[in-house]
């Protein structure tokens, strides 16, 4: 198969996953009554989705790195079909969070494999690179309109329309051709299990923890915001619909940063523009809950432009630190660092519940700053 071929459905593929993501955040308020949830409550959805995704994706990507299983790719999208589609049904917030759960592993399965068909040896690799995230955030940036339309429509049983585009693409995702082998900009690998000839493993171990870590702060941020949005727009008296529009804004700001800062990496350096979009992002997450709708409107497609784009290329560098094994590195920014912060959204909902929307994103404001240190000393190990 093509490389044309196979990345547009990869790409398409990464829609769906994505679009399962994204699918309940706007319907947390609705489920918020239902159950009769606090904020931070409601913030274990988030945390069961991502600790699933966070505390296999590790194991998977290994499985893949070692084994190159087909069928892997196929299983995660219909894990998260399952997950999403069989949530409406349920009948108590334990079994809804459980379906969230095997939506999230799915999302563990899938993007250690997708991301390391998808990051070709290419000295364009931040731009072919940024067509497969376009396609996660489209199916995004779509997803809060469709799930809110399926709940109004159908109630939260509509949810099983989600499992269609899983159903027509599981034929192509079985038939998607061979691996390409795994190589960093320029750079031969030797053999699987490689990693970058002019790291020592103590480099690489260093490297992977701070970056990781940068990762990790970021994701508490990003996710924060993601989770939450909703009940802010609700709180500030514009309701859950333009809450699920500022979601749309989100993805459609990542839709636009993404090919944009990947090809400025490709030019500039990954690091360089990593830093940037970093203190860009914290700045803008602070007056969101001071400022009016319009304002919020800029400040959410600002946010999704930065803090996506930086998921992109802290993957891109993680690929560059491990060639050899891009399932693994993928695994430590979307399993590990992404996860991991999701982990804290009943952290983020409990600040909320004492001090208010204002001091739960100044504290998302801080950790974005906070998470430049480890990126900045991981920039400088690499210069040297």
């Amino acid at each position: 198969m093509g490389r044309a071929r196979q990345l547009s459905i990869l790409s398409l593929s990464h829609l769906v996953n994505d679009m399962y993501g994204s699918v309940l955040p706007p319907l947390y308020p609705l489920l918020a009554t239902i159950y009769g949830l606090t904020y931070a409550a409601a913030g274990l959805y988030t945390a069961a989705y991502l600790f699933a995704s966070a505390f296999l994706q590790p194991l998977f990507g290994y499985i893949f790195d070692r084994y190159q299983l087909r069928f892997m790719l196929p299983l995660s999208l219909v894990l998260g079909a399952v997950g999403i589609g069989v949530l409406g049904v349920m009948d108590s917030f334990e079994a809804s969070l459980v379906c969230v759960a095997v939506a999230g592993m799915g999302s563990a399965i899938y993007h250690p494999i997708a991301s390391a068909y998808s990051s070709y040896e290419s000295e364009r690799r931040g731009l072919l690179f940024s067509i497969f995230m376009i396609a996660g955030r489209v199916g995004a940036a779509v997803a809060p309109f469709l799930s809110l339309w399926a709940a109004q429509s159908f109630g939260l049983r509509g949810l099983a329309i989600f499992a269609l585009p899983t159903v027509l693409l599981l034929y192509f995702t079985f038939r998607l051709g061979e691996y390409e082998g795994a190589r960093t900009n320029g750079a031969m690998s030797e053999g699987r299990g490689a990693i970058e000839p002019c790291l020592s493993r103590r480099d690489v171990f260093i490297l992977t923890s701070l970056v990781a870590l940068s990762g990790l702060g970021l994701q508490i941020a990003a996710n924060g915001v993601v989770s939450f949005l909703s009940f802010l727009a609700v709180w500030r008296g514009f309701g859950s619909e333009f809450g699920g529009f500022l979601l749309t804004l989100l993805f459609v700001g990542a839709i636009a940063g993404v090919p944009l800062t990947s090809y400025l990496s490709d030019l500039k350096g990954r690091y360089t523009i990593s830093v940037i979009l970093l203190v860009l992002a914290s700045a803008v997450i602070f007056p969101l809950p001071f400022v009016d709708p319009v304002g919020m409107a800029g400040a959410v497609i600002s946010i999704g432009a930065c803090t996506v784009s930086l998921h992109t290329l802290l993957i891109l560098i993680m690929h560059e630190i491990m060639p050899g094994l891009k399932g693994l590195a993928t695994s430590v920014i979307y399993g590990v660092a992404l996860g991991g912060g999701g982990l804290l959204a009943p952290l983020v909902g409990y600040v909320i519940d004492v001090g208010g929307f204002q001091y739960g994103f100044t504290f998302l404001s801080i950790m974005g700053f906070a998470s430049l240190i480890p990126l900045t000393i991981a920039k400088r190990m690499q210069q040297r």
